[in-house]
């Protein structure tokens, strides 16, 4: 894997963004080994400024395939994703299942990826739930001792914008609540990172892993 091969099979789908997908097929699942990703993610960090990567949620270890380094995991690329981050996010759902799962997310990453540096951060916030952001972050402080890091507004009309003109947010919906939400965030984390003073800054090559939506 080299530069041309990566900007081959990544598509641009902005001035300042490409994407390269996943596995075509979840059952390849088998395909995507840890080496390979970590190969893939070294080119990727050459290539550009800040790595997001979007993976899986499991993290569960397989206790029987612990200790058998040549047999691959499910969770293989998930956990190899949080081995290789600079920052992890957590996304949960602003409703009680959803924060109930993002606090047991939270412990299990202590355990997997104990020195990971991570952030939550809260989706789908809207009036209808009843509560405010600082009765969530009440919540989450009371459960796992920590506060979001961000909060995104549930904007359906936004993302389904983004859905039908196969475009981003800043494309589709530039002046939705989730794309100022989403902005912000991305100056957050450009902050966390020390990535806000420019190009030269010497920590510019970053990877930030954002976790499944739960």
């Amino acid at each position: 894997l080299d530069d041309t091969a990566l900007a081959a099979a990544a598509r641009q789908v902005a001035a300042r963004l490409r994407v390269l997908t996943g596995l075509p097929r979840a059952d390849r699942w088998a395909a995507l080994r840890p080496a390979a990703l970590r190969q893939v993610l070294d080119q990727c960090r050459q290539a550009a400024r800040l790595v997001v990567l979007d993976c899986g949620f499991s993290i569960e270890q397989d206790e029987e395939l612990v200790f058998d380094t040549a047999a691959p995991r499910r969770n293989g690329a998930t956990v190899t994703s949080l081995e290789e981050a600079d920052l992890v996010l957590v996304v949960g759902s602003a409703d009680p299942l959803g924060l109930a799962r993002l606090a047991r997310a939270r412990f299990e990453l202590r355990d997997a990826a104990p020195g990971a540096q991570v952030r939550l951060v809260v989706n789908r916030v809207r009036p209808g739930l009843g509560w405010s952001r600082e009765d969530v972050s009440q919540t989450l402080l009371r459960a796992i001792g920590e506060v979001p890091f961000a909060y995104l507004p549930l904007d359906q009309s936004a993302v389904d914008a983004c859905w039908i003109h196969g475009g981003t947010l800043t494309e589709s919906a530039p002046g939705s609540p989730l794309a100022r939400a989403m902005t912000e965030l991305a100056g957050l984390v450009g902050t966390e990172l020390g990535l806000a003073s420019g190009p030269a800054h010497a920590a510019a090559r970053r990877r930030v892993r954002f976790g499944q939506r739960r």
